[in-house]
């Protein structure tokens, strides 16, 4: 008859792997939240001390920084995925539809500024990072070419390319960046200006 050791029987193996995972979802979720404070990047003492767990702990629950990151924009994909989505995609008016459109773009940017800036200051030196970034701006793209059909069809396919690429770097967040920080326009303003340009590229 087999017997098991009482730190080697599977319950116990089970609870530290839970305890684990409850480790590791902590730190990230304290990682998000420091960075959504403002805190660009937060350091591993930082990190360590909003999770309440020691430094030791978090690089036994993460082998590495970059782990720690990876996982962390997971769970910042799953909790705002929703925001990169275009309500009501390709319904309405060419006057809804852009409605719709800039306020989904702007509500992603005011909801998750501190963490697109960061994503954008992390792009230059590590490669999954700016892979990420490329992909999202590819989704856009799509997401353009499928909300503003009815016009884009109308052009040459070059130039349905060039205006889809026009209105994402127009509706980019360097561009809302750029506006808010740089020309110290409100959101208020950011969203009317993108509105105005949009009816002009469009009609």
């Amino acid at each position: 008859m087999t017997t098991h050791s009482p730190t080697t029987t599977p319950d116990a193996t089970d609870g530290r792997r839970a305890r684990r995972q409850r480790g590791r979802l902590a730190v990230s979720e304290a990682m998000i939240d420091l960075v959504f404070e403002g805190n660009l990047p937060p350091s591993a003492e930082q990190i360590a001390e909003r999770a309440g767990v020691s430094i030791a702990s978090l690089f036994r629950y993460f082998d590495t920084l970059d782990e720690l990151r990876q996982q962390t924009t997971d769970l910042y994909f799953e909790r705002h995925g929703h925001l990169f989505e275009v309500t009501n995609i390709g319904e309405g008016t060419l006057t809804e539809r852009i409605g719709t459109f800039v306020a989904s773009r702007a509500t992603l940017y005011e909801t998750t500024e501190p963490m697109c800036r960061l994503v954008r200051l992390r792009a230059n030196e590590l490669t999954r990072v700016n892979d990420l970034l490329g992909l999202i701006r590819v989704a856009r793209a799509d997401q353009i070419h499928q909300h503003f059909d009815a016009e884009l069809e109308q052009l040459t396919p070059a130039s349905r390319d060039d205006a889809a690429a026009v209105i994402v770097t127009l509706t980019s967040f360097e561009s809302w960046d750029q506006m808010h920080r740089s020309h110290d326009r409100s959101p208020a303003q950011i969203r009317r200006a993108w509105t105005t340009a949009l009816h002009g590229l469009l009609t």
